[in-house]
């Protein structure tokens, strides 16, 4: 079963704010993670953290959680790399 993936209003605020090719190329990354975990893209967990974890798509990165029992996972933040961490 798929995932539904949602944005955290901070995240969307973040995609308003970019370039239209960078927002395209975030999303669709975003939209591949319905099939998570078996997706091939660059993500790494984030130690310390329980089921968050970070996608990188170029210089930007989404912090996202996954909820395994309700098949949701949450787009908490987009940034890039210099501030996503903070």
């Amino acid at each position: 079963m798929k995932f539904r993936v949602l944005l955290h209003k901070r995240a969307d605020e973040f995609l308003k704010g970019l370039r239209l090719e960078d927002k395209q190329r975030i999303i669709d990354k975003l939209k591949q993670l319905e099939d998570f975990p078996a997706v091939r893209l660059d993500i790494v967990k984030i130690a310390g953290e329980a089921n968050t974890f970070r996608l990188r798509v170029g210089n930007y990165r989404a912090l996202f959680k996954v909820y395994e029992q309700e098949k949701i996972i949450v787009i908490a933040k987009i940034d890039i790399r210099k501030r996503i961490y903070r």
